[in-house]
């Protein structure tokens, strides 16, 4: 269109020129154009008017047969985005319907949008309904064709890798989160599937060897949970297999770094109290906490049961001067005392717990004293206490 106005702009300064030329010069002038044996005479007014009209009815006969044109070259432009439409509204139907929860409808409108440009994400959608409805070797197929877009390869691969979790292939899921490129591995989801792998592989040491690489892309209670993990599970494996001894002579022989770290000492004590150690874990549990009441080990308290538990007691009472308003340093204290038999002190600590928070536990404890004096009356009237503090 630009062009047209130019050639009109100086077609129009051409024909006011040859105007207005003869007008100053008081001559009017003509053209003459010859065709064979005949002649065509006429003004240059006439001449000009005629030109106007002749180049104004070539540009509409030019765009005329473009159109024309345009409707056999081009037609398969305008089915196509009249097809891109349509799938662009089943792809959000698909979307909409999914959210709702309506897994059928999903599956339908989706299926219309396989030949869109939707950068894998539709098939990540139909990926995803697939594995709602069980259909694990769909979801697979879905999630092939997701990978093929570059923005979707991650995606792709992390649902995949959890459907094969779920499925009980930890190998072939581990290995396609391998496959991913270094950017992809420091991603927080991808680190998360790996660890739960390796520790469903009973990998500990590779869990422990990586974990060191991964703290970035975890938050602090993250890397304390998997540290506590890995310990509780190497642990367990040593206990399990080479008995008590060994695991004893195994934390003996670990870094001071990691001796002193809160998650291997919860782990490592949680062990003992699994393999009946009782004595040895309320000694650590006493020594590493004589500066002070350790977050990671106190709750372990409540699961001491040896007859002598003073050691335990008498730090729980001096924790109780500092702090005489926590309910919890009560309910630990009877909790050790009921277990080791001391059941007067035990009587004591639980009701002054209860007295500034009724909780089940604490009252069931004190039915188990009742029942244990033969009080059948008060151990009953406290344990439909309990049940009713735990349904409020």
């Amino acid at each position: 269109m630009r062009w047209l106005m130019i050639a009109l702009a100086v077609l129009a300064a051409f024909i006011i020129t040859l105007i207005v030329g003869p007008m100053i010069l008081g001559d009017k002038g003509y053209v003459l154009i010859s065709l064979g044996n005949k002649g065509i005479e006429m003004t240059v007014i006439s001449f000009s008017l005629f030109l106007i009209i002749g180049v104004v009815g070539a540009y509409a006969l030019l765009r005329l047969i473009m159109w024309a044109l345009s409707l056999f070259t081009g037609s398969h432009k305008w089915f196509g985005a009249l097809g891109e439409r349509k799938r662009k509204r089943a792809f959000y139907d698909g979307l909409h319907a999914m959210a709702a929860g309506d897994f059928e409808t999903a599956k339908k409108a989706l299926s219309k949008t396989t030949n869109g440009d939707f950068e894998g994400v539709n098939y990540l959608a139909s990926a995803q309904i697939a594995f709602a409805n069980n259909d694990f070797d769909k979801a697979r197929y879905f999630l092939e064709q997701a990978s093929e877009f570059p923005n979707a390869t991650l995606a792709a691969t992390v649902m995949h890798a959890r459907i094969d979790m779920v499925d009980g292939k930890h190998e072939a899921a581990l290995a396609k989160l391998d496959e991913l490129d270094d950017k992809s591995h420091e991603n927080r989801q991808v680190v998360q599937l790996k660890a739960q792998i390796l520790a469903a592989l009973g990998q500990w040491q590779t869990l422990q060897n990586n974990l060191g690489s991964w703290r970035k892309a975890l938050s602090k209670e993250d890397y304390t949970a998997w540290s506590q993990r890995i310990a509780k599970g190497k642990f367990a494996e040593i206990a399990s297999k080479q008995g008590a001894v060994e695991l004893k002579t195994y934390w003996d022989n670990l870094p001071r770094k990691l001796r002193h770290d809160d998650a291997y000492r919860a782990a490592y004590i949680q062990q003992l109290l699994d393999q009946g150690m009782h004595a040895d874990a309320q000694q650590l549990l006493v020594d590493w906490q004589k500066r002070g009441l350790n977050s990671a080990l106190f709750p372990l308290f409540t699961q001491l049961n040896i007859p002598d538990s003073s050691p335990s007691l008498r730090l729980l009472e001096s924790w109780i001067k500092q702090d005489e308003d926590n309910v919890a340093l009560y309910s630990t204290l009877g909790q050790v005392a009921f277990n080791s038999g001391d059941d007067v002190l035990a009587e004591k600590a639980l009701l002054k717990a209860t007295k500034m928070k009724a909780r089940k536990e604490d009252l069931l404890l004190l039915s188990a004293i009742s029942e244990r004096n033969q009080d059948t009356a008060t151990a009953l009237q406290l344990y439909k206490e309990g049940q009713q503090t735990a349904n409020k």
